[in-house]
């Protein structure tokens, strides 16, 4: 088309410098952002296509059928398991490997983990996720013997902040 002759994307920078301060801030309308222009690259506009795009060929495998409606991660309506969230990081784990998740994900006393995890430095790397009455936290935790595990917890129904730790 004449408009694809006229503008031609310029990509200057590595996705991982948009997805580390997005993962460390917890910032929800940068997500829903991000998620648009994945639709608008794949697509040519700003729609919530690619969410059925990925949940038919990317996340086709997770255990329980998400309900997906948003990026931004502060809708009810978004429906994730703990053990979807466990198959989703051991996907991204196989395909981008430990080390850059390392990089993109908050350790202990970083980003939405300041000030938890203090005793186990360079050992747990996490996404924390909160809505009124519900508290998640998942990601890699490497044991004392090195052993890398993934886990998901999701707490819900309690009137209380959201509180990591003691």
């Amino acid at each position: 088309t004449t408009q694809s002759k006229l503008y031609k994307p310029i990509f200057s920078q590595p996705v991982d410098s948009l997805l580390k301060p997005m993962m460390h801030n917890s910032d929800n309308f940068f997500a829903e952002q991000v998620l648009l222009m994945a639709g608008n690259e794949l697509y040519g506009y700003m729609g919530d296509d690619v969410i059925d795009s990925l949940l038919a060929k990317d996340l086709d495998a997770v255990p329980q059928k998400p309900r997906w409606v948003d990026g931004s991660g502060l809708s009810r309506y978004n429906l994730f398991t703990p053990n979807d969230f466990v198959f989703i990081l051991s996907k991204l784990k196989d395909e981008f490997g430990i080390e850059r998740l390392k990089n993109i994900l908050p350790a202990s006393n970083e980003g939405t983990l300041k000030n938890y995890f203090t005793e186990i430095p360079g050992r747990i790397f996490a996404k924390t996720g909160t809505l009124g009455n519900i508290s998640c936290l998942s990601g890699y935790i490497i044991t004392t013997q090195g052993k890398l595990l993934i886990f998901s917890f999701l707490a819900n129904g309690y009137q209380t902040g959201a509180k990591i730790g003691r």
